[in-house]
């Protein structure tokens, strides 16, 4: 548990070829130490926006424009991040996802000829997976983030915000972490 840094990313879209972030968080599950940034993207990528995407995450309702970083700030903050995660896990409500979109968001603004290696664990730490076992829940249909919340008892007080759904997501993982050790699994439907 010490080792794990719950991750979110708000993007442009879904598509992790086309799309990027527009809000990074991460937390570290045991210290607690918090990262927010709003990076960089170029007006030729947020061109490239898909409208749902945007609203879900209120990128202009939440003028995040007003908080992006620079590209150079930009770089330096994926760099931080990179370094902190590096030989460590990687975890989330969608860590695949999440990891993907870090990757691109990087290769961004570091415009890399080649595919970036990932400096964190292969071995993610998915929220929705570890529920969905602890719960009696199919694993080829597990819950998002919101069903986690619920069937945990955690409230998300920011949702589709990274720094918001980060927070959420690390105290659905405190008290997944809690139950299980207490060997309260549950059938959700009772």
């Amino acid at each position: 548990m010490s080792e794990l840094w719950v991750v979110d990313v708000e993007t442009t879209g879904l598509d992790r070829n086309r799309h990027l972030p527009v809000e990074v968080a991460a937390i570290h599950l045991k210290t607690g130490r918090e990262i927010h940034f709003v990076p960089f993207i170029s007006a030729e990528a947020l061109g490239y926006a898909d409208p749902e995407s945007m609203r879900i995450n209120r990128y202009y309702e939440r003028a995040l424009y007003r908080d992006q970083l620079t590209d150079t700030a930009t770089l330096n903050c994926y760099q931080d991040l990179f370094e902190l995660l590096d030989g460590k896990t990687l975890g989330g409500a969608n860590p695949r996802f999440d990891a993907d979109m870090l990757i691109a968001g990087y290769e961004h603004v570091w415009r890399a000829q080649t595919r970036t290696k990932e400096p964190w664990r292969y071995r993610l730490s998915d929220l929705s997976a570890y529920t969905a076992g602890l719960f009696q829940i199919d694993p080829a249909d597990p819950p998002g983030l919101a069903r986690c919340c619920e069937l945990l008892g955690v409230t998300n007080t920011a949702e589709h915000t990274a720094l918001g759904d980060t927070r959420a997501t690390r105290d659905c993982f405190r008290r997944a972490y809690e139950r299980d050790k207490k060997g309260i699994g549950a059938d959700p439907h009772a």
